[in-house]
């Protein structure tokens, strides 16, 4: 789950310098996330004015703007263990197009050339996200008063938040999400892991249900030949606040169930 929802495609440059052999340092500016530079300041009709959104006119993606991204990264002399930590896409972090401000970590360690673990945390939120338990924000959304309501961005919106009162216009949404993986390669040609996840949706702007989420699943890489890898994998997941699966939101069929089994697999080709 946490490499569903957070972060994926940041458009701008990014400068990578190695100031020692230990030491990585980067900087860079992007358009936010999942959005194209042409798009920042870009304006569309309003045609509801309302008190998220009241002029005649208004951004097409709010979220689209100059942002920064800065990372550094400590590998230790033997190479067995590693720390990285990035600020990605920081900026007014104002409800946009997954104008998610990440903040997050990862930290490696081998034990062997057969055992290794890999350790993920990261924080995303925005601000000023449209209160779904609010009738006036809810009605803004629902009317075509926003950028992303029905009448303009029909498909693959992004959502609003579940604030916890109704009278609040918009409040800030944050998701946290805690990843390990436990990996053993008995040889050059196949590793197996075994993954655990908590991810944290209080107010369900991410997931679009207000709950945790926990997880765990084994996976085997194979490799065929240096260039054809498999990797299936089966995993159990489980919401613990309220049912969060088997239903569909574009259909209207809301979730029924608290847990889910998932087997999938990929074929991927590395030239």
């Amino acid at each position: 789950m946490t490499y569903i929802y957070d972060n994926f495609t940041n458009t701008g440059i990014l400068g990578t310098l190695a100031v020692t052999k230990n030491w990585i340092v980067q900087l860079g500016v992007v358009a936010s996330t999942d959005t194209m530079p042409w798009n920042i300041g870009a304006r569309i009709a309003n045609p509801d004015p309302n008190p998220l959104y009241p002029g005649t006119t208004m951004l097409k993606d709010p979220g689209a703007q100059p942002s920064a991204t800065v990372g550094l990264r400590w590998t230790s002399d033997s190479g067995r263990d590693d720390i990285y930590l990035v600020a990605n896409s920081i900026n007014s972090g104002v409800w946009g197009y997954d104008n998610l401000n990440w903040l997050g970590g990862t930290y490696y360690h081998k034990f062997s050339d057969q055992w290794h673990i890999a350790f993920e945390t990261w924080n995303i939120h925005e601000y000023r996200v449209p209160n779904l338990d609010n009738p006036a924000a809810a009605a803004a959304i629902a009317n075509g008063g926003t950028p992303f309501s029905p009448q303009i961005m029909p498909f693959n919106a992004p959502s609003a938040a579940h604030c916890g009162n109704a009278t609040a216009l918009t409040c800030t949404a944050d998701e946290q999400s805690f990843l390990l993986y436990v990996n053993y390669s008995p040889n050059k040609l196949n590793n197996f892991t075994f993954r655990t996840e908590f991810l944290m949706d209080p107010e369900g702007q991410r997931t679009g249900v207000v709950t945790n989420y926990v997880d765990a699943a084994l996976g085997w890489q194979h490799w065929f030949s240096p260039q054809i890898e498999v990797r299936p994998e089966i995993g159990y997941y489980r919401s613990l606040n309220a049912n969060a699966f088997n239903g569909n939101v574009n259909a209207g069929i809301p979730p029924s169930r608290n847990w889910a089994v998932i087997a999938a697999s990929d074929l991927i080709v590395h030239f």
